[in-house]
């Protein structure tokens, strides 16, 4: 198994497995839609003997704070593998690999909305606790699952209570 940079001759694949892991074709259309924007900061397969047996994309957020500033970090998902080989640390090798990636790019943050269980295990932890909300869960329903991971040590920029944005593509899916 090969975590690499995903290319074009990957996106059948990569639809193909979102299609799979899923149980609606949401996130295959998201991830499309984010593509066509070039709203894709980062994309990792996991190459099987050249069949994607898995795959990770980190897309643009922005967090506005309650006095306008803004700080500008990635937001993880979709991350995803093919029912057959899941539980076997596929997704952990993705996600890590892409947080690596970020961390040598400069991303100061992540946000994921996910599993706590799961998410913790990378360092994320409750973005309610920086006073951070999800701008596509007004009501809060969806508080516990939203997380914030710093990626180079320090805090954001921004003051205060503030919303966080995924790219526009988000709110059509």
């Amino acid at each position: 198994m090969q975590i690499r940079a995903c290319d074009p001759g990957d996106h059948d694949g990569i639809d193909a497995l979102l299609k799979s892991a899923f149980p609606t074709p949401a996130e295959a259309r998201l991830v499309t839609a984010l593509r066509a924007a070039d709203a894709d900061t980062l994309e990792l397969v996991a190459d099987d003997h050249g069949r994607i047996a898995g795959a990770v994309m980190f897309s643009p957020v922005t967090a506005i704070a309650a006095n306008g500033s803004q700080a500008y970090g990635a937001g993880l998902g979709p991350v995803a593998v093919i029912p057959e080989h899941q539980r076997r640390g596929i997704g952990t090798a993705l996600v890590e690999a892409g947080l690596d990636y970020l961390r040598q790019l400069g991303a100061p943050w992540c946000v994921v909305l996910g599993d706590p269980a799961y998410y913790g295990r990378f360092g994320f932890k409750p973005a309610s606790g920086r006073d951070w909300s999800w701008a596509g869960d007004p009501d809060g329903e969806h508080a516990g699952a939203f997380q914030w991971l710093s990626l180079s040590g320090k805090q954001p920029g921004t003051a205060g209570p503030c919303r966080v944005h995924y790219h526009p593509a988000f709110d059509a899916v």
